[in-house]
């Protein structure tokens, strides 16, 4: 049987000790020594509890009760505003997985403040800190594009309707930047500015369609959805939101 990892912490101090001193670690190491950590702890407590209850159906269903009330990674939440459209139908879930750390352009939902409100939201990160963001104004008047720390984005995920221009905004440290992919309704970092690392419950990793269907998040770099031994929490209540008025 496989050992079940207790302390992810030591686990971390024995690769960290093995490793050569020439060898780089990936980036994501510590996310995914303590997501298996987790998964593993999980997985434990469905065999110890089968095994100890024979299988009763009370006791089943209590387990399952208790792993799906907050316990696992993964969780849905639906839309409320057209702040995300295309990317997100307002009848549409979004899978996030609450241990994954976020991203440049990663859909998260945050929870912010604006005019002693307090809300959440699900917005797209843009800028992390130490970058600039800007969508200067073109001859036109018109902003091509948003820029982060100079560099155009391209951004086929954002509504046709395109971004009003807005001033260069540096991220301070432990901030994130976050615009809505339906600019012209969306209540974002324009408005609330950057938000706290922090903040954040969950990153967007799946999208499932009214058709059932399930894809992942376009604009955003790759994640590992649930798998198959994966518990997703259902959507509680709605999260409340705000946007801008029309949406």
């Amino acid at each position: 049987m496989t050992p079940i990892l207790d302390d992810p912490a030591q686990r971390l101090r024995e690769l960290a000790a093995a490793a050569a001193p020439a060898t780089r670690a990936r980036a994501d190491l510590a996310a995914d020594v303590l997501r298996q950590a987790r998964q593993r702890r999980r997985r434990g407590r469905w065999r110890r509890a089968l095994l100890g209850a024979g299988c009763g159906a009370a006791v089943l269903a209590t387990l399952a009760a208790s792993t799906l009330l907050g316990r696992t990674d993964f969780f849905t939440v639906l839309p409320l505003s057209g702040a995300m459209k295309p990317t997100l139908a307002l009848d549409e879930r979004v899978i996030l997985d609450r241990s994954a750390a976020p991203a440049r352009g990663d859909v998260v939902l945050a929870r912010a403040v604006f005019e002693g409100e307090e809300f959440d939201l699900l917005s797209r990160v843009i800028g992390l800190p130490g970058d600039t963001v800007a969508c200067p104004a073109g001859p036109d008047g018109r902003c091509p594009a948003v820029e982060v720390n100079g560099a155009p984005l391209a951004e086929p995920y954002a509504a046709a309707t395109g971004t009003a221009p807005f001033a260069a905004v540096t991220v301070p440290p432990g901030r994130m930047f976050l615009l809505g992919d339906n600019r012209e309704i969306a209540r974002d970092s324009r408005h609330l500015g950057p938000l706290p690392l922090e903040a954040v419950s969950g990153v967007a990793v799946r999208i499932r369609g009214v058709d059932g269907q399930v894809r992942t998040v376009p604009g955003a770099p790759p994640h590992d959805g649930p798998g198959d031994t994966d518990n997703v929490d259902p959507p509680g209540p709605k999260p409340e939101t705000r946007a801008t008025p029309g949406s």
